[in-house]
């Protein structure tokens, strides 16, 4: 069944890539590069959740907790450093951002690997190198979601969004559909090194592309708390995007807590462990490369509005993992979670693209990221000690219908429903 969907996935690439609008983008030298780096850098992004969980749960005495831990290490990291990334991110090209510290992150992914082929690996050493590569990756988030909007023109960002998204999701289902076997034949440390590998190939793809980011032009008084400040008042001037972030703080927490602890946790103890899991995974990014595809040629009205009730599919995954044990049901729901996802992000992040000025879109961005993740690491830092004390299906059950209520409130905003495209 996996080697067919790929294989249709794979032709599907080819022929949409050079179709209609993303015919345009792949004709750019520095956006074709740009989706090649996405591809290969979510090759091992793909074996990273399966390598990182399981590594983590095989480890001596490794349990829900130290996953917790490990988990919410690098969120907290991503989220208290979300801020002065988005400055970085509007100071500097943001090509020699990305591609450094994809490149930077690699050395830590590969070390972190290493460690654990070689026998020292440890709770404390996921952990450290969790909160680091979030870290790099605070700084890597605002410039790389406004990287497009250099590098592309105008008529064509939509369909370069859609373009990058569609090349990073192809490369998650090969990621993620052999990730399992990987894992459960030659160990997580060797998947880690390969995901390491992945970040580096990349970053120089990207690095190579630093001339033509310059850096926004900026005057010499402008401090760093001056700008935190600017961007703070294009973020929250805007109430449909505060409105937004804020509820997905709280949608955000439960997902990565489900995804990354109570996912794991439930293939562990009752779907058969990393391979039924790796397959999950890589439904979802099948179903995200739909999702891409989608957003790619549609242009509805009011994006925002469309993108957030197209979100509903969240609630019966979370339900099904829960409460059925029927790995192929919940590969369905995992389907049309990747759908909902990514068409929800390529809509996201094109409306504010064309909503928010170019000099201030790296700290818009990183507002997004402060916001949409400041729940997060609770949410992983909690998620395997309470389903140790309750079981994962009640965790899970409250998640979903916790979700619903998440759904519902932007939803009553007239501003979020009628934000128009442009």
């Amino acid at each position: 069944m996996i080697p067919t969907t790929l294989a249709k996935a794979d032709q599907s690439f080819s022929k949409v890539l050079f179709a209609d609008g993303l015919k345009k983008v792949w004709a750019v030298p520095n956006l074709r590069k740009l989706v090649i780096s996405r591809f290969v850098s979510n090759l091992g992004n793909g074996l990273a959740p399966v390598a990182v969980a399981f590594g983590v749960l095989d480890l001596p005495n490794g349990n829900g907790k130290s996953l917790s831990l490990v988990m919410a290490a690098t969120s907290l990291s991503l989220v208290v450093f979300s801020i002065i990334g988005g400055v970085v991110g509007d100071r500097f090209p943001r090509a020699w951002l990305v591609g450094g510290t994809d490149i930077l992150l690699a050395f830590l992914v590969i070390a972190n690997g290493i460690a654990y082929v070689t026998g020292s690996g440890s709770v404390i050493l996921f952990t450290i190198v969790g909160f680091l590569s979030g870290v790099l990756n605070a700084i890597w988030y605002p410039a790389m979601s406004a990287l497009t909007s250099d590098l592309a023109d105008p008529e064509i960002l939509q369909d370069s969004n859609a373009a990058t998204m569609l090349s990073s999701n192809i490369a998650m289902i090969l990621g993620t559909a052999v990730a399992g076997v990987i894992v459960a034949t030659i160990g997580p440390g060797w998947a880690i090194i390969i995901d390491g590998l992945t970040f580096l190939i990349a970053g120089l793809l990207v690095y190579s592309m630093r001339s033509a980011t310059p850096a926004i032009t900026r005057s010499e008084s402008s401090s760093t708390l001056s700008e935190i400040k600017t961007g703070w008042r294009e973020f929250s001037s805007r109430k449909w995007v505060f409105l937004v972030v804020i509820s997905f703080s709280f949608v955000v927490s439960m997902e990565r807590a489900v995804y990354s602890v109570l996912g794991p946790l439930v293939a562990d103890e009752k779907l058969g462990g990393p391979k039924p899991w790796s397959f999950i995974l890589a439904t979802w990014a099948v179903g995200s490369v739909v999702g891409v595809l989608f957003a790619a040629k549609v242009r509805p009205r009011y994006p925002i509005r469309v993108a957030i009730i197209a979100q509903f599919p969240l609630f019966l995954w979370f339900y099904s993992l829960g409460n059925i044990r029927n790995i192929f049901v919940i590969a369905l729901f995992s389907f049309l979670v990747g759908i909902a996802f990514d068409f929800f992000y390529v809509l996201w992040v094109t409306t504010l693209q064309q909503h928010i000025p170019k000099e201030s879109l790296s700290k818009v961005m990183a507002y997004d990221v402060l916001g949409s993740l400041a729940l997060a690491p609770i949410g992983l830092a909690i998620a395997g000690p309470i389903a140790e004390v309750y079981g994962t299906s009640v965790v899970l059950n409250v998640i979903a219908f916790a979700f619903l209520i998440c759904l519902v409130v932007p939803l009553l905003s007239r501003e979020v429903r009628m934000t128009e495209s442009k």
